[in-house]
């Protein structure tokens, strides 16, 4: 292997992190056998057939989250899933399609972010909110009012409990809302991405 091609899939490997690492060694095995075939000696011919490592990983990456079965995504845990959006959406803006596509991307998401942190906000607000309550009911139970720091701490403690018990549905609706994101992503990234890159999908290796 010469120097140039022992460079290119060195930073290749470095840019793959993501990947698992079986798929990593198909990806940078079928990309050293192919830049050796092609008998490539100059980084610049290499970088115009494949991009940079860093470009070409971008597709890697996206192609590899697109790729993955919808069984899987139900599988995954929610970083994943937001891991494999990043890589789709790095791999779209990559590709050479319309402004107003990636707009509309963008925009989708950020509708998704926007509920996401508002619906944080609502929960944190309203925990702080039965705290100060909390606080303020105690302090009155030592004092000639303690009757009504009895009524607000039982309308502390009830409200923090009712929380507490949607607390895990909120969590599965969060976890609901990225799996219904990250398939979105997946099947707008079939239909966007162009296949003139390694297919790190066995399906698409053995075609």
């Amino acid at each position: 292997m010469t120097k140039v091609i022992d460079d290119y899939i060195f930073e290749l490997e470095q840019d793959l992190s993501g990947l698992p690492e079986k798929e990593r060694q198909d990806v940078l095995e079928f990309y050293r056998e192919f830049l050796l075939d092609g008998d490539f000696v100059r980084r610049s011919t290499i970088e115009q057939e494949l991009g940079t490592p860093k470009q070409l990983s971008i597709k890697i990456l996206a192609d590899y989250s697109t790729n993955s079965d919808s069984a899987s995504v139900k599988a995954t845990t929610p970083r994943s899933n937001l891991k494999a959006i990043w890589y789709i959406l790095l791999g779209i803006c990559a590709a050479p399609i319309g402004i107003p596509l990636i707009l509309l991307i963008f925009a989708f998401l950020a509708v998704c972010l926007a509920f996401l942190v508002t619906l944080a906000v609502i929960v944190f607000t309203f925990f702080l909110k039965q705290g100060f309550l909390l606080v303020k009911a105690i302090a009155l139970l030592f004092t000639g009012s303690w009757a009504a720091g009895s009524l607000y701490l039982g309308k502390a403690l009830i409200a923090i409990g009712i929380v507490l018990l949607l607390l895990p549905w909120l969590v599965k609706s969060v976890d609901f809302l990225i799996a219904k994101c990250t398939t979105a992503m997946r099947n707008l990234g079939k239909n966007v991405l162009k296949k003139n890159y390694f297919q790190t999908n066995k399906n698409h290796k053995e075609n």
